[in-house]
């Protein structure tokens, strides 16, 4: 019942949209302030074909912003054993724990090796630059970034094992650009959760966004449909981040009577079951989200005024 209430709670307050067209309100009445400078959208689209997305809209402006990532793992080596892998409930969680007023988190870059225990916590290898508070947590490999400098300027770049690394506070990778210069890049046609990073073209605003799928109720994106989303919420760089099982959205929030402050904004699928490929009276009964321990989480932390 708690779960159904949620659902049709989801489907009265998200906008529905036919298609990414236009530019996104974020004015809009179905708009949530969820700190300080972070608006979080949820939407429903319909076409091309069903998709449950939330968007998270970060001004940069916003005094006491911060970005904080996955910290090296305690046997560091880099390219082997540079992190811990654990759901970003847990990284939400402990970053608050630790002082560090972390408001929403999404997963970042892809880890190696794969397949390995969804739900088990196990050292991983990033796929590419990773940097936590200053420290290299994984040397750039070649992958395109999310960046933060020492003066809180955000940028996408791509990054050599040449590159120069200097001056980075924060960074996280992922698979390619799928959106450049506010083109959506083409992909292929296969369609999964996913999730993306963008940043606006005057660089105030960074976009976090998860499209969930592999389930009938949202059934996922091409890369290029990431791209397009991004653009929608105002991105003009756009990066594929991670997908599948890895996608998750979570949230600090104070306002929960539980001693568990954590909250999933999305519908993640970490055991890696394609719902879609399943009887759909056997969805029904048993496809409850699960959370996948992932390599590293991106959060965005606020402090108080």
């Amino acid at each position: 019942m708690i779960r159904l209430l949620a659902c049709l709670w989801l489907a009265a307050s998200a906008s529905v949209a036919a298609a990414q067209e236009g530019a996104f309100d974020w004015n809009a009445t179905t708009v949530e302030s969820l700190a300080p400078g972070v608006l979080r959208a949820p939407v429903i689209a319909e076409s091309p074909r069903r998709m449950r997305i939330n968007a998270v809209r970060v001004d940069l402006q916003t005094p006491g912003l911060r970005f904080v990532t996955t910290p090296r793992c305690a046997d560091w080596k880099a390219n082997k054993t540079e992190t811990e892998r654990e759901p970003a409930r847990d990284f939400v969680r402990e970053a608050n724990e630790a002082g560090v007023p972390v408001v929403v988190a999404i997963n970042a870059d892809g880890f190696s090796p794969w397949p390995a225990p969804w739900n088990e916590a196990t050292h991983t290898n990033l796929g590419g630059l990773a940097v936590a508070n200053g420290e290299i947590v994984s040397p750039p490999s070649g992958e395109p970034s999310f960046i933060v400098d020492q003066k809180g300027h955000a940028r996408i770049s791509e990054m050599t094992k040449e590159a120069d690394v200097s001056g980075i506070v924060t960074a996280v990778s992922g698979f390619g650009f799928c959106l450049k210069a506010g083109e959506p890049q083409p992909s292929g046609e296969d369609t999964a959760p996913r999730t993306g990073i963008g940043v606006s073209k005057d660089g105030r605003y960074v976009i976090l966004l998860t499209i969930d799928g592999r389930r009938r109720a949202s059934q996922g994106a091409t890369t290029q449909e990431l791209g397009q989303w991004l653009k929608h919420f105002g991105a003009h760089e756009g990066l594929n981040l991670d997908g599948g099982g890895s996608t998750t959205l979570v949230r600090w929030n104070p306002a929960k009577p539980e001693a568990d402050k954590t909250e999933v904004l999305n519908e993640p699928v970490g055991n890696g079951i394609d719902w879609l490929k399943r009887d759909e009276s056997l969805e029904k009964l048993l496809a409850q989200p699960t959370e996948r321990f992932n390599g590293n989480h991106l959060g965005v932390a606020v402090a108080a005024p």
